[in-house]
């Protein structure tokens, strides 16, 4: 009899976070806080749903710049629990987050 291991869990479901609280401008805004004790989650990933203007996405609760994300680009991020911001090249930027815990 064989078995199969897996070095990840399964995920069942995504949270997602978009709407009025997702618009970000020039000043860089908390897009996702750092993950309360027990929470881990498995995978990150923030969508750019601009069509026109870029954002930074900034993994850490200081600082300006960031990972440059174009219009309509995303990032995803494995095993990420701490904060995430972002600051947009334009007013009124919506950003959408998803994530999945373990």
């Amino acid at each position: 009899m064989s078995h199969i291991h897996f070095s990840s869990p399964f995920l069942k479901h995504f949270t997602h976070l978009q709407g009025a609280d997702q618009l970000i401008d020039s000043t860089p805004v908390t897009i996702l806080a750092a993950a309360d004790v027990p929470e881990r989650r498995v995978v990150v990933i923030i969508q750019n749903k601009s069509l026109t203007a870029s954002i930074q996405v900034i993994f850490a609760s200081t600082g300006n710049t960031g990972f440059f994300l174009p219009p309509l680009g995303n990032i995803s991020l494995d095993n990420y629990n701490g904060i995430i911001r972002a600051v947009a090249s334009a007013a009124a930027t919506q950003v959408h987050v998803a994530y999945a815990t373990a």
